[in-house]
């Protein structure tokens, strides 16, 4: 386990990983050029793709292949991150897509107060020893390196971190990563009435914290929107 950075990027060990990564012994170089492969066609000069922990793979390609999907459909609208921890995930999406405006939501010191007796008694899950304190914005900052002036940082709680200037804005690409349930489904309630037709919204944990779960499931019972389980580590589920 320990190894797994050193051999992420070998090209055995990409077996398990996708047929167009360009490593693979699989990959058809006549399909990636004709495709783009992990970019949009003819539109990967400005893109770089940045890896997520090593035991996260399929969660890095499933991101970027939305973010590509976002590109090549031309959806319009700005992106957001909601539980930006360290930033690995950010890092990735503002690499990816450094033209769009990102906005980041996080307390960017950890999860303390009334937020985990709140989650034991929703899901009956305890959550004391989940604090995330091990993060700060100034360490996001200089772990993104960004690009651009692109990036905008709310440091707080959600939703009441919430600028009134965004009240008015359109997304194209959300992922809520905040693992809480309230915090979850303040979120979903916030961002998927200003999705843009074909927007793309990614909950993260949807199989591992039943607050994320239950947030999901109980946000979408009555809309016509299907949530998609996906593969990942952690389990995602994916809306459009």
């Amino acid at each position: 386990f320990l190894m797994c950075p050193l051999f992420q990027d070998k090209s055995f060990f990409m077996q398990g990983q996708m047929d167009i990564h360009p490593k693979s012994h699989w990959d058809g170089d006549d399909f990636i050029k004709s495709t783009g492969g992990f970019y949009p066609k003819n539109d990967n000069e400005n893109r770089k793709i940045y890896n997520l922990e090593p035991w996260d793979n399929t969660r890095r390609d499933m991101l970027i292949l939305l973010l590509r999907t976002v590109a090549d459909k031309k959806i319009e609208g700005d992106m957001a991150e909601l539980g930006v921890h360290k930033g690995f995930t950010a890092k990735l999406i503002h690499h990816y897509m450094p033209e769009r405006k990102f906005h980041l939501f996080d307390t960017f010191e950890g999860v303390y107060g009334s937020s985990f007796f709140e989650e034991n008694d929703q899901t009956k899950f305890s959550t004391s020893t989940w604090r995330f304190t091990d993060t700060s914005l100034i360490g996001v900052k200089n772990y993104i390196t960004e690009v651009n002036n692109n990036i905008q940082y709310y440091k707080g709680y959600f939703p009441k971190s919430i600028p009134k200037n965004l009240y008015a804005l359109r997304f194209a690409f959300v992922h809520l990563d905040f693992d809480f349930f309230e915090a979850t489904l303040e979120g979903l309630k916030f961002f998927y009435p200003r999705m843009n037709p074909m927007g793309i919204i990614v909950i993260h944990d949807y199989n591992t914290w039943p607050g994320a779960r239950m947030a999901v499931d109980d946000f979408f019972q009555n809309k016509k929107e299907l949530p998609i389980p996906l593969p990942d580590k952690a389990g995602s589920v994916l809306i459009v």
